[in-house]
């Protein structure tokens, strides 16, 4: 076969002869640079499935290829030959760390009879890490120094206990407890009884056929109250007129109070309902005013609780951290709702008259000297808390009473009535009395005063406050005007009495 001339004519000669298996030797001139180096007659060519398709990286795979042999014609190494020559198709290279050869033998225990210059050194002479050669010492570490449990402790790990070395010292007893550990005021035996007595239903006997009514529906789905659950003729009586506005009132509090548990409401979602009943006796008895107090603190920080050596307890508080107070800062718990007295114009002229003879620090009638409740003679304090909150409730009602025993001793004022507060845990609403025994602040309790998951046990709430602020308005209404009233017109007449001989 005549040997074509030019280049094209003999690459159609070699594919011919290729595909005919009739490839002659190849013949290398000495002046050509770019020499064919041709594959075997034996060699074969790779075959492809019918349906495999060449990807990118395939067709063009000798474009990003190096010519590895100067000598060669075509530039490729032998490596790369045989992986265009290969009958499987290139799969993608993984990443990561090649897996392990499972056939590989384990590797064999070092023997120190081949390696006669290594020897084991004794433990004794082992070199310590912090000593060895071209290893720095680590840090020691810093111990942790526990706090004083008397004096800074996390605020939701304060107890009951706790409390009991404070000044003043608090003591939770039940009625039987107190009256064991010295005399009880008789304002508190009258009180507590009042409270105790109320061993029967509530519900209005005014209000059993609209009960009944609001039951009779298609489906009957609801039973009405029974006989039982209404208020015994004998008993004190809600007041005529005010029992419709307490019905629709207290339909809302049990359907909120349902929502509230069952999704595990906040904290404030709860204090709806006790707002609803706070607004009720506003609505009926003018002379008291319900506030929400959860913003202010007890002030001055003198009467607070403090240790039994005179030092303020100190805890860790979230909430101070928020303010940017600091982690630490003295006990000054915070309580929700309460009940107080509306004073006339008279009434705070003259407060305001006294109050202008004393330092700024003891112009409040009550613990706080925050401004909208520092004129308001407090009779009912609430602290309120979800269901399984971490934080005790009674902790934080004790230590508002704590602070206003101390208020009433400094000021010189009688301490012989109780202080009532009313823990409402979820559903459940507990009444405590707070009163001063022998230098100690008793907290009697507790006494059961209703339920918000049942209609009787909502009846009985109402029913419970109305004794409660009957009590305010009478028994601590004179107390205020003999003890507050009175020591405002002494500091009146003191003051006016000096002004005259300065005169």
């Amino acid at each position: 076969m005549p040997a074509p001339s030019s280049p094209y004519a003999q690459i159609q000669t070699w594919i011919q002869a290729v595909a005919q298996e009739t490839l002659p030797p190849p013949k290398t001139s000495s002046n050509s640079t770019h020499a064919m180096r041709l594959r075997p007659r034996t060699a074969k060519l790779p075959t492809r499935h019918p349906l495999q398709e060449s990807t990118g990286n395939q067709r063009h795979q000798h474009r990003h290829l190096k010519r590895e042999n100067p000598q060669s014609a075509t530039g490729y190494s032998e490596d790369k030959r045989r992986a265009m020559d290969s009958d499987k198709p290139s799969s993608p290279k993984k990443r990561g760390r090649p897996p392990k050869d499972k056939t590989a033998q384990a590797s064999t225990p070092f023997d120190l009879s081949e390696n006669p210059q290594l020897q084991l050194r004794p433990a004794s002479q082992a070199p310590s890490s912090a000593n060895s050669p071209g290893r720095t010492s680590s840090p020691t570490r810093s111990k942790k120094t526990l706090p004083d449990p008397g004096y800074i402790k996390p605020e939701s790990a304060l107890s009951m206990t706790d409390l009991k070395t404070c000044q003043p010292p608090v003591f939770q007893l039940d009625i039987a407890g107190a009256r064991k550990s010295g005399p009880v005021p008789p304002a508190v035996e009258a009180l507590y009884k009042t409270l105790k007595s109320v061993k029967h239903a509530c519900i209005p006997p005014e209000l059993k056929t609209a009960y009944h009514a609001d039951t009779d529906t298609p489906k009957k789905s609801r039973d009405p109250p029974s006989d039982e659950e209404y208020l015994p003729s004998s008993a004190k009586q809600f007041p005529a007129g005010r029992c419709v506005r307490m019905k629709e009132s207290i339909n809302i509090i049990q359907r909120d109070a349902g929502w509230n548990h069952r999704t595990k409401a906040h904290e404030r979602n709860w204090g709806k309902g006790v707002s609803n009943v706070l607004f009720d006796y506003q609505v009926f008895e003018p002379t008291i005013l319900g506030l929400n107090v959860e913003t202010c603190t007890i002030t001055p920080a003198m009467i607070r609780p403090t240790s039994a050596t005179g030092e303020p307890i100190k805890i860790d508080d979230n909430s101070a951290v928020a303010m940017g107070i600091g982690q630490s800062t003295q006990i000054g718990r915070m309580i929700d709702w309460v009940l107080t007295l509306r004073l006339d114009f008279d009434e705070l002229e003259l407060i305001s008259a006294a109050f202008s003879t004393v330092e700024d620090c003891w112009r409040s009638l009550n613990q706080s000297l925050t401004d909208f409740v520092r004129e308001c003679p407090i009779i009912i304090d609430f602290e309120l808390k979800k269901e399984l909150s971490l934080r005790d409730p009674e902790v934080q009602l004790a230590v508002w009473a704590c602070a206003g025993l101390r208020k009433k001793q400094q000021m010189h004022w009688s301490t012989e009535l109780p202080m009532p507060g009313i823990v409402i845990d979820g559903h459940t609403w507990t009444c405590y009395l707070f009163f001063e025994q022998k230098g100690r602040l008793i907290m009697c309790g507790p006494i059961p005063i209703g339920n918000t998951s049942t209609l009787e046990g909502t009846w009985q709430i109402y029913y419970q406050l109305m004794l409660l602020v009957e009590w305010g308005t009478t028994v601590y209404r004179g107390w205020f005007e003999k003890e507050v009233l009175g020591w405002a017109r002494t500091r009146i007449g003191t003051s006016a009495f000096e002004s005259e001989d300065v005169e």
